[in-house]
């Protein structure tokens, strides 16, 4: 392996696991839903709701990073927000109301919001276009590994031991890439912008942002995919173990089967989606989450209560999904140099915030089944399929 290949691997690796920090913190926390609904004396759709703050605290949060990062760097506003996560996920694992349960995982968001933002800042400051979208398949790739072993763990923890103790490994977590990006990670943004995170600056660089239509397009199109992924986080354990029966460490398991589908899709991103281009690779994925949101409505409907109805149908979603994020990263970035990190903020705001909404709702209209959830993905998939065929295709046929 040459030098080169080296350095890309290891920024891959450190990207991949900072993205991490909010998947770790909502994977590890869903198979013990139901047990701190129990022990907290809450119904299991109010418990759900500390879903849809940490999926709030990170729309919030995402605004908040790109500007900072653009005015101080990378490295510091990474390192600042891995240490609020810490302090986060420790003091859930102490408290005994839910309210503040609530309000902690908002902050733990706020504190997670910053990987995503910061690996696709990263990431532009070296690359370009196709480059790009390479790069973030890697780092989507390393992020399914660790997804790999983060439902499984927590099924096993919340079974045999207390919720608690996921947050403490939250913890030990954020330890660990505090130490990674503190001796590993070298600044990438080559210039500073000192203007950033004035007032006036902040409402220019996000009104140019909104304005671009190229940005807006692969935004809107992130927002919908990205919907049905929260719509099976939100709904997924409630339906799982508390519809369909299964244990909490069966659910951990059958939810680790899921990074499967995300790696094959981020693979394939990475290894033919510089070769077929941006515009082609999303025509795909979406073509294969369609495939995966109208195959779990058609078995809920059908009332088929069995784990694979839902979890074969996601792993589908999944694989589309891993093919549509890094094109739709790269051609939302694609336009700006100076202001990648407010564009990457805008970005990740509306996907989140979107992602919230949907939980909220879901949250509300729990019934027991499969079928809210099942429809949220299904129109999630309709609304990524329309936005390419509508926007994003007229729009590369005209340039």
């Amino acid at each position: 392996m040459t030098a080169e290949n080296r350095s890309f691997a290891l920024l891959a690796a450190l990207l991949g696991t900072l993205v991490m920090m909010g998947p770790v913190g909502i994977d590890m926390f869903l198979p013990g839903i139901p047990n701190l609904a129990r022990d907290l004396n809450v119904t299991v759709g109010q418990a759900e709701f500390a879903l849809t703050a940490i999926f709030s605290g990170m729309a919030v949060g995402q605004l908040i990073y790109g500007p900072l990062s653009d005015r101080y760097g990378r490295k510091p506003v990474i390192i600042g927000s891995i240490l609020l996560y810490i302090i986060s996920v420790v003091t859930i694992s102490l408290a005994g109301d839910l309210d503040f349960i609530i309000a902690m995982r908002f902050v733990q968001g706020m504190a997670a919001a910053s990987g995503r933002i910061m690996a696709n800042a990263a990431a532009r400051d070296i690359f370009e276009r196709e480059q790009l979208a390479r790069m973030l398949s890697f780092v989507m790739m390393v992020g399914a590994l660790v997804s790999l072993f983060t439902g499984t763990l927590g099924g096993i923890i919340t079974e045999y031991f207390s919720w608690r103790i996921v947050f403490l490994i939250m913890a030990g977590y954020g330890a660990l890439l505090l130490v990674a990006f503190t001796l590993f990670f070298s600044e990438t943004q080559e210039a500073k912008n000192l203007d950033a995170i004035r007032p006036m600056s902040l409402v220019h660089n996000y009104a140019a942002v909104a304005k671009n239509s190229v940005f807006l397009s692969y935004a809107v199109t992130g927002a919908f995919i990205i919907s049905g992924l929260g719509a099976y986080l939100n709904s997924s354990s409630g339906v799982l173990i508390g519809a369909y029966g299964v244990s909490p460490t069966v659910y951990g398991l059958t939810f680790s089967t899921i990074p499967l589908g995300f790696m094959s899709g981020a693979f394939f991103a990475a290894r033919y989606g510089a070769r077929l281009g941006i515009s082609r690779t999303i025509a795909i994925g979406t073509g294969i989450a369609l495939i995966g949101g109208s195959a779990m409505f058609g078995l809920a409907i059908g009332e088929i209560h069995h784990a694979a109805a839902v979890v074969g149908p996601i792993i589908i979603y999944m694989f589309g999904f891993a093919v549509l994020i890094p094109q739709i990263s790269a051609g939302a970035l694609s336009p700006f140099t100076t202001i990648a990190g407010s564009a990457s903020s805008l970005q990740g705001f509306m996907m989140s915030a979107t992602t919230a909404g949907i939980s909220a709702l879901l949250a509300v209209f729990a019934d027991g089944t499969a079928v809210p959830m099942a429809v949220a993905i299904l129109l999630s998939a309709l609304g990524t399929g329309c936005v390419y065929l509508f926007w994003i295709r007229p729009q590369v046929r005209a340039s």
